[in-house]
């Protein structure tokens, strides 16, 4: 029987493993309609110091996770405004803290809320259950390059964040194409960045890609944030 020192990160019983394991705070956030509450570290740079300092991560793999960035309120504020619809449930990828994915099981979806890193699981899957929605959002380990063979195809897709990888950008690509739904569409939000483009660039050999700007309050002032929508193409090129 898994205990809660061997827990699988991301299952049942998050809260009270984070809440034992670090300093947190409970933010709440209201998106729409939808009010809920977050937990986040107390001190986020203090958690990504320790983590580079125990050796374990390099730049490009340090949990950034920790902030709720704009562009996931970008997309959760999307969620909220979407008309009701029986599209099946949405996938979030990278979900760090879980934003667009828990709007969306607030609104009344059922939401797969997808990470690989395991503390990211943790705070998710903590944000499930405080928030009260076990009945439709969870929470799963999702390694773009090995999905599981029974993961199936999805029509609506959320990514926050998630192209700040370069070297990842061709597995991305084809984890996209393997799992979005023909009639589907992928919304991926990110700040301006000037290695971003070469994602796109790629992403549009499978994909036809409209992009959107939005700005948002940030701490520092107004945020641009980059909105795409990506849908499949066809074999002869066509949506």
């Amino acid at each position: 029987m898994t205990n809660e020192h061997n827990a699988a990160p991301g299952s049942a019983g998050a809260r009270q493993r984070i809440e034992q394991r670090f300093d947190l705070v409970w933010n709440p956030v209201s998106i729409g309609e939808v009010s809920l509450i977050l937990p986040e570290h107390r001190d986020p740079l203090a958690y990504i110091n320790q983590r580079l300092a125990a050796g374990g991560d390099e730049i490009d793999t340090l949990p950034f996770w920790t902030t709720l960035w704009p562009a996931a309120m970008v997309l959760a504020s999307m969620v909220a405004k979407a008309p009701p619809t029986d599209d099946g449930p949405i996938l979030e990828l990278g979900a760090g803290l879980g934003l667009p994915g828990l709007v969306a099981a607030a609104l009344g979806r059922q939401a797969l809320i997808t990470d690989l890193e395991p503390d990211a699981l943790e705070f998710a899957q903590a944000a499930v259950e405080a928030n009260g929605l076990e009945g439709r959002a969870r929470v799963m380990a999702l390694d773009w390059a090995a999905p599981p063979a029974d993961l199936g195809r999805f029509r609506t897709i959320y990514g926050a964040e998630i192209v700040y990888q370069p070297k990842i950008y061709p597995i991305l690509v084809d984890f996209l194409a393997s799992v979005t739904a023909p009639d589907g569409v992928i919304f991926l939000g990110h700040e301006a960045r000037p290695f971003v483009p070469a994602f796109f660039n790629l992403a549009k050999e499978r994909f036809r890609i409209k992009g959107t700007r939005r700005l948002i309050n940030g701490e520092a002032g107004p945020v641009e944030v980059i909105l795409y929508a990506l849908k499949p193409l066809d074999a002869a090129g066509k949506v």
